[in-house]
This record gives C-alpha cells, sequence and structure tokens, in this order.
C-alpha cells in the first residue's frame, strides 16, 4: 500500500509541472500574438517597400541610361532585402526587432533619396513607399 502513496505523490507533481509548462507555453503564445499583431502596420509597410523597390529596380534596368540608375538600382535591392528582412523578424517576435528596424528606417531613407532624384514614375512610388516604411519603422524603434 506504501507504493500507492508514491504513486499518487508522483501523478500529483507531474500534474504541477504539466501544468506549469502548459502556462508557460500559453503564455509565451500569447505573447508573439500579440507581438505579431502589434506590429502589423509596420510589417505591411516594409512588405510594400520591399515590393516597390523590387518593381523599381526592374524597371531601372530598362531606362535607357541605365548607368545614371546604377545607384538607385543597388540601394533598391539593399532597401528591399532589409525590408524583407525586418518583416519576417517582426513575425517571428525577434527580441532584436528594434535594431533592426532602425536600420531598415536608415536604408529607406537612403532609397527614398537617391529614387526622388529621378523623375520616372516607378522611381517616385518608390521614394513614397520607402518614406511611408521608414516612418513606419522609426515608430517601432
Amino acid at each position: 500500500m506504501e507504493w500507492f502513496g508514491y504513486y499518487v505523490y508522483y501523478l500529483i507533481l507531474v500534474y504541477f509541472l504539466f501544468y506549469s509548462w502548459i502556462s508557460k507555453t500559453m503564455e509565451h503564445i500569447k505573447t508573439s500574438i500579440a507581438t505579431y499583431y502589434s506590429y502589423q502596420n509596420c510589417i505591411d509597410a516594409c512588405m510594400t517597400c520591399a515590393s516597390q523597390c523590387y518593381h523599381c529596380a526592374s524597371s531601372c534596368t530598362k531606362e535607357e541610361n541605365i548607368k545614371m540608375m546604377a545607384r538607385c538600382i543597388q540601394l533598391d535591392m539593399e532597401c528591399a532585402a532589409i525590408c524583407r528582412t525586418a518583416a519576417e523578424l517582426m513575425s517571428l517576435g525577434s527580441s532584436r526587432i528594434k535594431e533592426i528596424c532602425s536600420l531598415c528606417a536608415e536604408i529607406c531613407d537612403m532609397c527614398a533619396a537617391e529614387c526622388s532624384k529621378h523623375k520616372t514614375r516607378h522611381c517616385l512610388e518608390c521614394s513614397i513607399a520607402c518614406k511611408l516604411c521608414a516612418q513606419a519603422c522609426r515608430n517601432v524603434a
């Protein structure tokens, strides 16, 4: 009969450990979901900016004086890469979001400034998307 007491003690211990683990896991899930939704505006701005930057880079390669567009193309590609990365890390709830968003805002500003120098429609649209993304990233950082 002594073994029965140990068995009950063991079941109670397992129950409390399992309950503790479930509580911590659920809290982590709630935090992750809350984090994702709290960054949703910035994630959307980053994905829009990346898409505009890809379009701009592609369109710049079709311009007559492609050498004049080289810096624009380079910054478009860098901006798209950091915007995608920032959106992914915000979706994951990374602990480095503030640093990534700060860098993203800086690169978006550089891309917007370069695109503003050109009077093509794709560059002007890209410049606007970059400015909006930079502001959204600053709000997070």
